[in-house]
């Protein structure tokens, strides 16, 4: 998955290539995260863009013509899904998953998995038919969007809690587009998951998974455990 903030849209282009590839082969895992993919872009010429898809990344021939619909400054996540319940691959399960409030809206995209009946019964929902992704996003709009809420929500964490999130304010157009890289490190020695898997790297205006950065080049690790915003 990957997030950016800028207006260098062959930057974007390149990000995607390099999405695409990782989707189609894990360099790290070997994975195929074809189980869907999903993007969400606001942009200051006036285009909010949510598509979501059950067609894996690297074959859907409309992947293209959303990124055609973007100019000038953006705010973009796009997520390429590896599903943990394959019965649970459908376009209305991709990310980004939106929630909405009589201030803004919320666009969540997520890697990893969470205990999702201990979140659904916080939260009061029965969660079977849904996704970590959703439950994050109701979560956040519960508790609110800042280190503190997040430091709550890494309590329902199993393997990892990396989070892309953009917040459109309905007053304004100058949204924000924030980041969480954790995940928990007895869980993936136990699994036997390389270390570098559930990294996520920052590069220019963009972060990204670590899966990403071996074909667009590392930068700078973010901070694990630190909520951040591009």
């Amino acid at each position: 998955m990957l997030a950016y903030r800028g207006e260098d849209k062959g930057e974007l282009e390149s990000l995607f290539s390099c999405l695409v590839r990782s989707a189609k082969k894990d360099p790290i895992t070997g994975d195929v995260h074809g189980d869907g993919w999903g993007i969400v872009a606001y942009t200051d010429a006036g285009t909010l863009v949510h598509y979501r898809s059950a067609l894996p990344i690297f074959e859907d021939n409309n992947a293209n013509k959303v990124l055609e619909l973007l100019e000038g400054k953006m705010w973009v996540i796009v997520h390429a899904r590896l599903a943990t319940d394959k019965s649970l691959v459908d376009a209305k399960f991709s990310h980004p998953y939106l929630e909405t409030t009589p201030g803004e809206l919320i666009y969540v995209a997520h890697n990893g998995s969470v205990d999702k009946e201990g979140l659904g019964k916080y939260l009061g929902i029965d969660a079977k038919y849904m996704v970590d992704s959703e439950l994050i996003g109701k979560f956040i709009v519960k508790e609110g969007l800042d280190q503190l809420s997040l430091d709550k929500l890494k309590g329902f964490t199993r393997s990892a809690l990396n989070v892309f999130i953009l917040r459109v304010p309905r007053n304004s157009r100058e949204p924000k587009l924030y980041y969480l890289n954790f995940y928990r490190q007895e869980y993936i020695e136990k699994r036997g998951i390389p270390a570098e898997y559930y990294k996520l790297y920052k590069k220019n205006n963009a972060v990204f998974s670590s899966s990403l950065a071996y074909f667009c080049g590392k930068d700078i690790q973010v901070e694990v455990g630190k909520f951040d915003e591009i």
